[in-house]
């Protein structure tokens, strides 16, 4: 029997975001972003299975969400590098897993993302091995190269999210690699590494908080989905009901 772990992006310092707060602990609708996400992965992983990688200068701040919300403490964080690669490469060696695990990457700045997507990539992953979740483009997309630019048939465009799923084996594999700047995701690394990826169904919500007006975006959907309700210092969390102790 496999075990399922989920390593959380949460080092970014939001040098596109802009603000003077990385854009993971902004508030959306008076809550972190960052919360919002691993309230989410913790209705389908016990604390001892989720590693949340974080920068090393933010260990105040951390610290005092973990004081406002008891739900992070028993979760272990590990520092982050220098490149998305080293964090996410931190966060594989600090789980102890057998060949057929799974591992799966999340942006912690992504907390839209649904349960079924979850457990869709999850599912995917332990019968083939890979799984990146997408969705289908929905505008025209042009490739601009030097002097040309010419139209892409958005048929074959797929819109790339997390959490990209991989067998322990496979994606600790393509992490011996050494870095390179063209590594844009976890399944371009394991594509690079020789293995095949497996695409699944993601779903539109699970958007990527980038930019400021990403914010105004967020708070509209997290009162369409109501997607979460956890209480600072409350008795429960979310959907996943973790009780304060």
């Amino acid at each position: 029997m496999h075990q399922n772990y989920i390593v959380i992006l949460a080092g970014g310092l939001g040098e596109r975001y802009g603000g003077i707060m990385s854009k993971q602990f902004q508030l959306i609708n008076g809550m972190p972003v960052i919360i919002k996400t691993i309230d989410k992965f913790l209705q389908r992983f016990e604390p001892q299975r989720i590693r949340v990688v974080i920068n090393p200068g933010h260990i105040a701040h951390w610290n005092k969400l973990k004081l406002d919300y008891p739900l992070i403490r028993e979760i272990t964080f590990i520092d982050g590098g220098e490149q998305r690669f080293h964090s996410v490469k931190n966060g594989l060696a600090s789980i102890d897993s057998s060949d057929n695990d799974l591992i799966g990457i999340h942006d912690g700045v992504r907390p839209f993302v649904t349960l079924e997507t979850i457990d869709g990539a999850y599912t995917t992953a332990s019968q083939y091995g890979t799984a990146v979740p997408v969705f289908n483009a929905v505008n025209t997309i042009r490739i601009a190269k030097e002097n040309q630019n010419n139209a892409l048939n958005r048929q074959y465009v797929k819109i790339v999210q997390n959490p990209q799923v991989f067998r322990s084996k496979i994606i600790k594999t393509a992490y011996c690699q050494n870095y390179t700047p063209d590594m844009l995701d976890d399944g371009t690394i394991v594509e690079m590494a020789g293995y095949k990826i497996q695409l699944c169904q993601g779903n539109y919500e699970n958007i990527k908080i980038t930019h400021p007006q990403d914010l105004y975006i967020a708070e509209g959907l997290d009162r369409l989905l109501d997607s979460s309700s956890i209480e600072t210092n409350g008795k429960i969390y979310g959907n996943s009901y973790t009780k304060i102790l």
